[in-house]
């Protein structure tokens, strides 16, 4: 597996091309914006998208799906229940909905969904096992997580959520919807108060 990182939109969401090295065959994870830059990472490494996967329906994580999905054929997956964003922006309805357990294939690459609401109400997480990674979205940050100020959003939620996510192993990458990577180890090390 090989991950592709492009920072996109006015707030650097982190858009992910995440390729199986063998088929080439790629998911195209919160493409913010800028499909420009996203297509041409694409063409240079000549990557064939499966699928747009969704971590949650705010704007700087969609900005470019209505592009993406256009020029490549690709369904759109993200959880029904965040679907409500998505009328802000011009992007097209979801071809599936992702629930807790659903599956995600690229090439060899399969990802489990995780549903991880407290930012958004239908917020989800996308782990391997096998890689030892976690796109976590705005869920959990280096050293933070997500808001839960905005509408839609719950405290008691992102309490559930990231128990869930810490309770993985600790060597597992985190791959977080804006800012640098972590681990689950370093994660669960902080002090509570550091939260």
């Amino acid at each position: 597996m090989k991950i592709h990182n492009l920072k996109v939109g006015p707030i650097d969401t982190n858009c992910y091309l995440v390729e199986d090295e063998t088929t080439k065959e790629c998911l195209i994870i919160d493409p913010g914006d800028d499909a420009g830059a996203i297509s041409q990472l694409i063409e240079k490494k000549q990557l064939k998208p499966a699928a747009i996967v969704i971590t949650h329906g705010h704007w700087d994580h969609v900005g470019a799906n209505k592009i993406l999905k256009e020029k490549y054929n690709l369904p759109i997956m993200m959880s029904e229940e965040d679907v409500f964003g998505l009328k802000m922006t011009d992007s097209p309805a979801p071809d599936q909905n992702l629930k807790e357990d659903d599956e995600i294939k690229a090439g060899g690459l399969v990802f489990k969904v995780l549903q991880t609401p407290g930012h958004s109400p239908g917020g989800i997480s996308l782990y391997s096992k096998e890689e030892k990674v976690v796109f976590t979205g705005d869920t959990l940050f280096k050293g933070a997580y997500g808001r839960v100020d905005l509408p839609g959003s719950s405290p008691e939620s992102m309490v559930f959520s990231l128990k869930k996510l810490l309770a993985l192993p600790r060597e597992t990458k985190v791959y977080p919807g804006h800012g640098q990577t972590t681990t689950i180890g370093a994660e669960q090390d902080l002090p509570a108060t550091a939260r």
